[in-house]
């Protein structure tokens, strides 16, 4: 199933608007012959202009309403290459709309969830010929049905320029490809260790929307929507980089190694993947899984559950967490945390992050408040450390635009939108959670670790099914406000470490440090054919 499809299930093609409704790509182009093309929303349905169009448009402007787009080049984010005088075009505030006769252009709307908004405001403006990606497809894929016609799909698309590349380009030696959404998690911190030992390696990142992240100089960044220029860069690296699952219809050839770091440490809490009953795709996972060479592992647990989880039957590293070695020595990242959110040097932190919530019927991720109480602990954590605290609010990144939706007093700071969790982590004094395996990383370094699930009888029945008994786990369990306030005033230091530890030593985590050393030298040692 390609992404039309699974917006097609959901009904997100339907829509009351006339004007979009019945419109074909063929009405499309018939405008575009006299007018120049706007594109509205730079999304993952732009790659359907390059599949349905012909290639003698004109764009001449970009409007994206995320304001971490604008200011870039439509080029950095899409192919188009093929489209005339369209390579320095900026993505652009819709007020560029204020430069534009609305008899001379046309308007091509890309989002899949906004469309409708977008029209109806485009009509106010006096706009009127604008067209929604979306619908048109999605009139484009029944009338072939209609007709017992196939269709090129994006599946096909990326699969054909996928063997064009083979056919094309040699595998390069020195390239490296990761992939982690954003600079972030393992592969930040095994890119810095690359670095530190070799300088002449081509790394590849692949980003998704943030395209102002600071990242080396001496790394390369290329957009995951800028599909063309992706798949040539796959095709192309001897080493493929992941903490997750991709489905791209792409070939992998003798000699490409495919390194699996998963999105956490040593041990998770959750199942996942084919053993989670979120996925879709099983196919398509288990075709992944069976791609990949090695997993990066840090316990007997995590090993276990990856031979299930991702159908995998290559070798694992027992490496430990690259991303949780600034653990270890923390206070350059609780300096810079601390300066990014003007907190006093004297304060400490505790940081809440709660996991979101799935529907497991349903497949969808929910955000759900747990009505923790703030002041209540804010008045335990005064008890028990004294001091002045201010607390971090962490949403996980799938619910993390609700928190605004949260009301909290000024002692809270909202850093769901900071990139990189294991500064965070690295910054607070102590940490607050439910079912996050966050939870386990913050007890490598024996900082205080509490928990706060008041969904803690139902949370297995109604959202994920978990590896470890919940109960067993060497942290102090709440459930409600009242409960969490008597588990920090009575936080027993000693009794608590030796129950991590005992923990730990039970599923074989041992870090120290030094994960993302071990992970570099391995992987250089595959560059130079070592291994």
């Amino acid at each position: 199933m390609d992404r039309v499809d699974s917006f097609i299930i959901k009904n997100m093609h339907k829509t009351n608007n006339l004007k979009i409704i019945n419109k074909t790509w063929q009405d499309f182009e018939t405008e575009c012959k006299n007018k120049k093309l706007i594109l509205y929303g730079i999304s993952a349905l732009s790659i359907y202009l390059s599949m349905r169009c012909s290639k003698n448009i004109s764009i001449v402007a970009a409007i994206d309403n995320d304001v971490s787009k604008q200011g870039h080049l439509l080029s950095d984010i899409l192919d188009v290459s093929d489209f005339k005088d369209s390579e320095n075009i900026v993505i652009s505030p819709k007020k560029i709309l204020e430069n534009y006769s609305a008899n001379d252009v046309v308007i091509l709307i890309s989002s899949n969830r906004y469309y409708e908004e977008i029209a109806t405001e485009l009509d106010e403006q006096g706009f009127h010929c604008y067209f929604s990606i979306l619908n048109m497809e999605y009139n484009y894929r029944e009338q072939m049905k209609k007709n017992n016609l196939s269709f090129e799909t994006e599946e096909t698309y990326i699969s054909n320029y996928a063997k064009e590349c083979v056919s094309k380009y040699p595998v390069q030696s020195n390239k490296i490809i990761i992939y982690m959404a954003t600079y972030i998690d393992h592969g930040k911190y095994i890119t810095k260790q690359l670095l530190k030992l070799n300088k002449n390696l081509d790394i590849v990142w692949i980003i998704n929307n943030n395209l102002s992240i600071n990242i080396p100089d001496n790394v390369r960044t290329i957009n995951e929507r800028n599909v063309k220029r992706y798949i040539y860069e796959l095709e192309t690296a001897k080493v493929w980089i992941y903490n997750s699952i991709f489905l791209l219809p792409i070939i992998k050839r003798e000699g490409q190694i495919y390194i699996q770091t998963k999105h956490w440490g040593s041990i998770t809490l959750k199942k996942f993947s084919l053993d989670s009953m979120q996925n879709v795709d099983f196919e398509g996972m288990r075709k992944n899984g069976a791609l990949m060479d090695y997993v990066i592992s840090g316990s007997e647990l995590d090993e276990k559950s990856c031979r299930s989880g991702f159908n995998f039957h290559g070798k694992f590293l027992r490496y430990g967490s690259p991303r949780s070695d600034i653990l270890f020595e923390p206070e350059e990242y609780r300096k810079k945390v601390f300066k990014q959110f003007n907190i006093s040097n004297d304060e400490k932190i505790l940081m809440y992050a709660p996991t979101f919530r799935a529907h497991k019927e349903k497949k969808f991720f929910m955000f759900k408040w747990q009505g923790l109480d703030f002041d209540i602990l804010l008045q335990a954590l005064k008890q028990k450390w004294k001091g002045k605290w201010k607390i971090f609010l962490r949403l996980h990144p799938f619910i993390k635009i609700n928190s605004t939706q949260i009301e909290y007093p000024d002692y809270v700071i909202d850093v769901s939108n900071y990139d990189d969790s294991q500064e965070l982590l690295a910054a607070c004094d102590v940490l607050l959670s439910d079912f996050s395996s966050i939870i386990f990383e913050q007890a490598y370094v024996m900082k205080p670790v509490f928990l706060y699930a008041p969904d803690k009888n139902t949370y297995e029945k109604n959202d994920r099914e978990l590896l470890i008994d919940y109960n067993s786990l060497p942290f102090p369990i709440s459930t409600t406000n009242e409960e969490l306030a008597e588990q920090i005033k009575f936080f027993n230091e000693v009794e608590y470490k030796r129950n991590v530890k005992a923990f730990l030593d039970k599923y074989g985590v041992h870090e120290d440090g030094h994960a993302s050393e071990r992970a570099a030298k391995f992987i250089l040692g595959l560059l130079n054919n070592d291994l």
